[in-house]
């Protein structure tokens, strides 16, 4: 199977002679600076020392018991080798599940996801969950026994419930008994070598119990980085019509933003002209003023990259441009990305750039991993050393049917691991993709959904275009459907074929297979999200830019309640659909489709509906309504 194309943001910009021109930016005033921020401080020792005084004598015995952060404690035998291991130049990375008992792992992070649970918001640690779902130290030391046998190494995840296997070229080829990984070579388009394991391995590499999850890994090559093509469709418009997309097609053209006032440290073609918005006027319209004006505490958000890259310059940019200091970036390197991209990707700059605006406070960390690499992603971010983050933002999808039908054991194990990242109180935010209701093409007959959004365990963020007027309040809101202006761009969104109904869509979801989106919030491309290139200033669409923006405002509200002694408020979702039942606290969008292809799905309408969601939270009141601990 090939390496699945993760779901990109849309952007407008004029052609590369004009770019320069209309798009470079011009700073306004003085260079904003901000003191320097130390990351996190580890919250584990990786040692715990009990002492025990007997009573009744004058002995005093020491029980004196040892755990390590990531491999945990032994009741005897060899220590497991459970790590998160630091990708090498040349190393060659495939997955092992594990034998595990996730049988109730589901359902304990329902219980603490469900307002009214008596377990609501009570979490786990990831130490406690990892040992409770995932393989018990014999089975990961006979695991490892196996695989090391051929030469291999191998380190089991911290969540217990799959392991790396790793080695060089070399190092694979004697384990293969000779035959050597087939390898597709990086491109300047795509700079990844594509490592292929053959159809027969030896038994050793799959003990019992176990399983290859993917036939398939990448490797960053940074030698090949080039000249890559645009992450996305972009329209390209002409100086005459500002907005006006595919000339194949007659198209309106682009409304502009007549939000005011505009504000901006910086001068572009693309401010002057109102084809994009600003940070504070998306910020303003969804109450996020009201919001950090009562914040209090660190965020701690971790932005999953797959396969992008980014420029501290641009993020720095940005900052001066829309006025806020741009937190510092911890970066992670994952599977396959031994070095940091040198690329400015779309993707990756939007996330960044929109988290830190929305909280400039806040701990930002980034995992850096390639384009299949949401399992990495994901066990990176909630195994950090510094402790698990408030907030996992994901702009990536695939076809959920290929996800399910091709690879289901792959799915399996990162199902199990989103659930054990909701039990341990982290809120991941999905994109729900931006090929409308039919993600897998029109091969596909009827509705399609991405993955991984339709998993239970994600809150699935929607688009929507967004219209301002003064004061930047919000004058109308639909969903988002660019088609009208030219382009095949709509928010992900329609029931899912396998993934049954979760409890938090219980009278709202009348169907018996989960709905996607959960919630939405601004999407369109013109005006859209201000997003600066390598010093360009672009204006980018897609459920790219909503996802961020509701994780970094959820991880305002999870540090509020952390700085207060109380628990964090994890897998979002149960709140959201308990919250909307107050009609205050989310922006119903009741007006727009989301069908690209004509399969009469799906249509916005009053409440929840799987074009939009619940609607876009309000972000001054959605906080209030955050039901309190079992």
């Amino acid at each position: 199977m090939s390496a699945r194309r993760p779901k990109r943001a849309w952007s407008a910009r004029t052609s590369s002679a004009q770019s320069g021109a209309q798009h470079g930016l011009r700073l306004v005033g003085k260079v904003l600076t901000g003191p320097t921020r130390s990351p996190i401080e580890a919250v584990w020792s990786g040692r715990y020392v009990s002492w025990l005084r007997l009573r009744g004598g004058c002995a005093v015995a020491a029980l004196i018991v040892v755990c390590l952060l990531l491999s945990g404690c032994t009741s005897g035998g060899a220590r497991p080798p459970v790590s998160l291991p630091v990708p090498k130049a040349g190393e060659v990375a495939f997955y092992l599940s594990l034998p595990s008992s996730t049988a109730g792992l589901a359902q304990a992070a329902a219980r603490v996801a469900t307002p009214g649970s008596s377990r609501y918001r009570h979490f786990s640690s990831l130490d406690e969950a990892a040992r409770r779902f995932g393989a018990s130290d014999a089975q990961i030391n006979t695991v490892a026994k196996s695989v090391r046998t051929l030469g291999l190494q191998f380190a089991a995840d911290p969540t217990r419930l799959f392991g790396r296997v790793t080695g060089s070229t070399q190092q694979w080829q004697a384990a293969l008994g000779g035959m050597p990984l087939s390898k597709q070579a990086a491109t300047a388009a795509s700079p990844f070598i594509t490592y292929s394991l053959p159809q027969q391995t030896p038994a050793g590499l799959q003990p019992a119990g176990t399983t290859l999850l993917l036939p398939q890994a990448l490797v960053y090559d940074p030698t090949a980085e080039g000249s890559r093509p645009p992450s996305g469709m972009r329209p390209t418009p002409t100086p005459a019509a500002a907005g006006t997309a595919t000339p194949a097609k007659a198209a309106r053209p682009f409304p502009a933003n007549t939000g005011t006032p505009l504000v901006a440290g910086c001068s572009a073609a693309l401010l002057a002209q109102r084809r994009v918005y600003t940070q504070q006027q998306v910020q303003t319209a969804y109450g996020i003023d009201t919001l950090r004006a009562h914040a209090a505490g660190t965020p701690v958000i971790t932005v999953l990259d797959l396969g992008g890259g980014w420029l501290a310059n641009d993020l720095k940019l940005a900052g001066q441009c829309f006025g806020y200091f741009p937190p510092k970036v911890t970066q992670t390197q994952g599977d396959g990305v031994a070095a940091p991209i040198g690329h400015a990707d779309d993707e990756t700059s939007l996330d960044l750039q929109t988290v830190a605006a929305v909280a400039p406070t806040a701990q930002v960390r980034l995992v850096q991993s390639t384009l299949n690499g949401v399992l990495d992603g994901f066990s990176r971010a909630v195994g950090d050393s510094g402790g698990v983050p408030d907030v996992v933002s994901v702009s990536f999808g695939g076809c959920a049917l290929a996800e399910n039908r091709g690879l289901p054991a792959y799915t399996a194990v990162i199902n199990a691991v989103l659930a054990m990242t909701a039990l341990a109180g982290v809120s991941s935010f999905v994109a729900a993709g931006d090929a409308g209701s039919t993600t897998c093409g029109t091969s596909v007959p009827g509705t399609t959904l991405s993955y991984p959004a339709v998993s239970p365990f994600v809150t699935a963020v929607g688009g929507t275009r967004l219209t301002l007027g003064a004061g930047n309040t919000r004058v109308s809101e639909t969903v988002w459907n660019d088609s009208v202006f030219g382009v095949r761009g709509a928010g992900g969104g329609a029931v899912a074929r396998l993934q049954p109904r979760p409890a938090y869509q219980d009278g709202a979801n009348a169907q018996n297979h989960r709905a996607v989106p959960d919630v939405s919030a601004l999407a369109d491309i013109v005006p859209g999200w201000p997003d600066v290139i390598s010093s360009a200033l672009q204006t980018v669409g897609g459920t790219s830019g909503s996802t961020p923006f509701v994780a970094a405002a959820t991880a305002l509200v999870d540090a509020s309640e952390r700085n207060a002694g109380r628990p964090r408020v994890g897998l979002a979702n149960g709140w959201f659909y308990k919250a909307a039942a107050q009609p205050s606290a989310f922006f119903d969008v009741t007006q727009g489709s989301n069908d690209l292809a004509g399969v009469g799905c799906c249509q916005a309408g009053v409440g929840y509906d799987p074009a939009s969601g619940l609607g876009v939270p309000n972000w001054a009141t959605l906080p209030a309504a955050l039901p309190k601990p079992g």
